[in-house]
C-alpha cells in the first residue's frame, strides 16, 4: 500500500476480490465486513445508559477517582473473591 492512494487500494482490491477463489479467505473477509459494520450499533439500553452518563457528566454531578485508587480497588475486590 505504501506509494498507493486510499483509490487506487481499493480498486486493486475490488479486482483481486473478482478473481478470488478461496471460500476461507472469502468467509474470513464476510467476517470482517460485519465485525466493521456491526461495531458501531449499540442495543436501546445502551444508548440510554450513555445518554444519562452523559447529562450527568454535563450537570457536574460525575464522581471520577484517580486511576491508583481505581486500581487498588480492584486489587482489593479480586483479593476478596480468592
Amino acid at each position: 500500500m505504501i506509494g498507493m492512494d486510499v483509490q487506487s487500494v481499493k480498486i486493486d482490491l475490488i479486482h483481486w476480490l473478482t478473481e478470488l477463489q478461496d471460500k476461507s479467505v472469502l468467509k474470513k473477509l464476510q467476517g470482517l465486513k460485519e465485525q466493521q459494520e456491526g461495531s458501531l450499533e449499540l442495543s436501546a439500553e445502551q444508548e440510554s445508559e450513555l445518554d444519562g452518563r452523559l447529562e450527568k457528566y454535563e450537570k457536574g454531578e460525575m464522581e471520577f477517582s484517580p486511576w491508583d485508587t481505581v486500581k487498588d480497588r480492584i486489587r482489593n475486590r479480586a483479593k476478596d473473591a480468592l
